[in-house]
């Protein structure tokens, strides 16, 4: 079987798993690497294996800056302290903890390869943090946290890695000279993605402005963006992480602020279905891996191997829960300031926070894109050690973490602070607001009484978003009621609007080419009156 068609039967597994996913009470990281296991039995995705340079250059770039794309930036800067202490000290701490056991329990092991699998099991995955916590209210602050985290340990804990594995391959290492090119070339990486996307989006501006503003053209031309950043930083040598970081932040803002609605919508929709099937491909291959690893451990090491996986990950579990506490409390017991802006933590969110480290397809993408051998030729030593450990803390976080993240909650009774709800409440009510003041104001302007008739109905549909945005909980349910009532008639007109549709089709009253402008006029419709139903729900 060719490697086409081997991408085309990943990507229907990809979608047969999302599909159970839906039924099974089982995070979907997890079901798609038993999904890879299973795959790896049969003969054409058994020997499969995907060079590691293509891997890395293949999935981390659209990852992470999604990621950073979609990232709330107020809530970051928010939150930026207690973000920066994980992503830079924790892993830093995880890096040398993880390093150390590894180097002492395996003594063979070069301690630069051991500090490189500890990189390597240091970022945490927002994906799958979110696959669990998605239908659980949690405070936004924990949330805020633990995706900020995500995204920059990203970077943090892949620089580290490159360190780590230059070291092994050439011999070479200097904690001196690691720590200035660390803030010089990931700083450097940072901006230069920063400008990099600065510079595109100034691009597409122009693009629109000579009448190209086709939303297929600004779609691909921001699915090149990650790539640009990334290569532009490796060829100038400077940390193509950050740079893919910067870019994907930058990008957020801009395109929030300056893309139309009709590129924003398509872009959306390309972007969320990359990033699905990615990570699928990714925790896949994660199972397929899993099992030509595991094939090649001598039986008689078995045991033994088991119980260093065991320990690794308890390791990397119980570092995280050491760390976070003295980082959440010696701020705000050291600095008045601090304290005074931030006030209290509760303990339960702080743990909370400690147990959501899931790690996911970042770990997996760094662990398999490591060198098969080093500069003088030889193989890189453990190489596939460092992959099979790394799996199983991906393998052991989900399963441990992952499926008790959820009981977890529960137990410390956490619940969702309402934040994100009221602001929505807030925002919803002023631009309703803007737009009927918008109309009254051009009603003077009206000479036909349709036309005045119109604007009043307009008015009369805002006042009510009015009157159901800025009413008590009691209120609010009713008005609710009389908006699903709405809705239901709404969608049945639709539905009927289809039906004649399809038999003038049938009858060949109307072509194909008819039917599908219609078609799109009536999903453009019902996409926003059942929209508008989830999102006020």
């Amino acid at each position: 079987m060719g490697i086409i068609e081997i991408t085309l039967g990943l990507l229907l597994a990809v979608a047969l798993v999302g599909a159970i996913g839906k039924w099974l009470p089982v995070p979907l990281p997890l079901l798609q690497v038993g999904a890879g296991v299973a795959l790896s039995y049969l003969p054409a995705f058994g020997s499969l294996s995907v060079p590691p340079e293509v891997f890395f250059l293949l999935f981390i770039p659209p990852l992470l800056f999604a990621e950073a794309w979609v990232i709330p930036k107020r809530d970051l800067v928010g939150v930026l302290r207690p973000v920066l202490l994980l992503a830079f000290g924790l892993v830093l701490f995880t890096v040398l903890g993880v390093g150390y056991l590894l180097h002492w329990l395996v003594p063979e092991l070069p301690l630069a390869a051991a500090f490189a699998l500890g990189a390597v099991v240091s970022p945490t995955d927002a994906v799958a943090v979110s696959a669990v916590t998605g239908k659980l209210r949690i405070p936004a602050r924990v949330a805020t946290i633990v995706n900020g985290e995500s995204l920059i340990n990203d970077a943090s804990g892949l620089v580290a890695f490159k360190f780590a594995t230059a070291a092994v391959v050439t011999g070479v290492f200097s904690w001196r000279e690691a720590a200035l090119q660390f803030f010089v070339l990931s700083g450097g990486g940072f901006v230069l993605g920063v400008a990099l996307a600065w510079a595109i989006g100034k691009l597409r501006a122009h693009l629109v402005r000579f009448c190209i503003g086709d939303p297929t053209i600004q779609t691909v031309i921001s699915l090149l963006t990650p790539y640009a950043a990334y290569l532009a930083a490796e060829a100038l040598g400077l940390g193509g992480i950050l740079a893919i970081v910067g870019a994907g932040l930058y990008a957020g803002v801009d395109d929030t602020r300056h893309v139309d609605t009709a590129t924003r919508t398509h872009a959306w929709e390309v972007w969320t279905m990359l990033t699905y099937a990615f990570n699928g491909l990714v925790f896949l291959l994660l199972g397929v891996q899993l099992h030509s690893v595991i094939a090649g451990i001598p039986q008689t090491s078995a045991f033994g191997l088991t119980m260093l996986a065991l320990a690794v990950a308890a390791v990397v579990i119980v570092l995280r829960i050491i760390w976070v506490f003295p980082a959440a409390y010696l701020p705000l017991w050291l600095f008045r300031r601090i304290r005074e802006r931030e006030g209290p933590r509760d303990p339960r969110d702080v743990f909370l926070v400690g147990w959501a480290g899931i790690r996911g397809s970042v770990t997996l993408a760094a662990a398999l894109s490591i060198p098969l051998v080093t500069a003088s030729g030889t193989p890189f030593p453990f190489r596939e050690l460092i992959i099979l450990l790394a799996a199983s803390v991906i393998v052991i976080t989900l399963l441990v973490n992952g499926l008790t993240l959820p009981w977890v909650i529960r137990w410390l009774e956490v619940r969702g602070d309402g934040i994100a709800e009221r602001e929505e409440r807030a925002a919803r009510l002023a631009t309703a607001q803007a737009g009927a003041a918008a109309i009254r104001q051009e009603l003077p302007r009206l000479t036909e009484a349709s036309e005045r008739d119109y604007a009043n109905a307009l008015i009369d549909e805002y006042e009510r978003r009015i009157q159901r945005d800025s009413a008590n909980a009691d209120r609010r349910r009713r008005f609710d009621a009389v908006r699903d009532a709405e809705r239901r008639l709404r969608l049945a007109a639709l539905r009927a609007e289809r039906d004649e549709l399809m038999q003038l089709r049938e009858s060949d009253v109307i072509n194909d080419e008819v039917l599908r402008i219609i078609q799109s006029d009536l999903d453009h419709v019902e996409s926003l009156v059942s929209g508008s139903g989830r999102r006020e729900n």
